[in-house]
């Protein structure tokens, strides 16, 4: 019965233009995503986010994880940085003290969009076994696993493929026709 009710509320959240208040009309929601984090790892139930406090949105993306944490049952655990050097401890205590699966990274403006930032978390999740969601291709061309957009056809996955086989994470058949995959060199 939970499956039946999972699988028609993720349904409708990709059919129609549900939204919760993204940075713009193309954005995918934070509750898209996180439906679609269940899809992909569906043993998942502890999610870390490293989120920049500068952030101007913050108070909109919390409140939207909050929903999103409650309507997929994954407890979505902040880590709020606001210097680089931060960014380190901040990542250790969500692993060693919250148990995080999965690193999810929402925005990389800011703190999260310098290339220092990135190399760190994507490198230290991958030691740790974890795949990275994440916000943009810049992420999956250094090893970050998924990150999605959002068309006039509806949200497509980007896959980097290696990194999705090395972590174990298999793209379901209803979603082959609306995955693009990473071309690396």
């Amino acid at each position: 019965m939970r499956t039946m009710r999972f699988v028609a509320v993720f349904s409708f959240l990709l059919s129609t233009a549900f939204v919760l208040v993204p940075a713009n009309e193309s954005d995918v929601t934070p509750i898209q995503q996180l439906f679609l984090i269940k899809e992909l790892k569906p043993d998942i139930s502890r999610i870390g986010v490293i989120w920049d406090k500068s952030a101007t949105s913050r108070n909109q993306i919390l409140s939207q994880l909050e929903r999103a944490s409650a309507a997929t049952g994954i407890k979505v655990i902040v880590g709020e940085v606001s210097n680089l050097q931060e960014v380190a401890p901040q990542f250790r205590t969500l692993l060693r003290d919250h148990k995080i699966e999965a690193l999810w990274i929402l925005e990389e403006s800011g703190l999260l969009g310098r290339a220092a930032t990135r190399s760190f978390l994507i490198k230290s999740a991958t030691q740790a076994g974890m795949p990275v969601f994440a916000p943009s291709e810049t992420w999956l061309k250094e090893g970050a696993c998924v990150t999605w957009r959002k068309d006039a056809g509806g949200i497509q996955l980007v896959v980097n493929k290696a990194v999705a086989e090395a972590m174990g994470i298999t793209i379901p058949n209803k979603y082959q026709n609306r995955t693009a995959f990473l071309a690396m060199n």
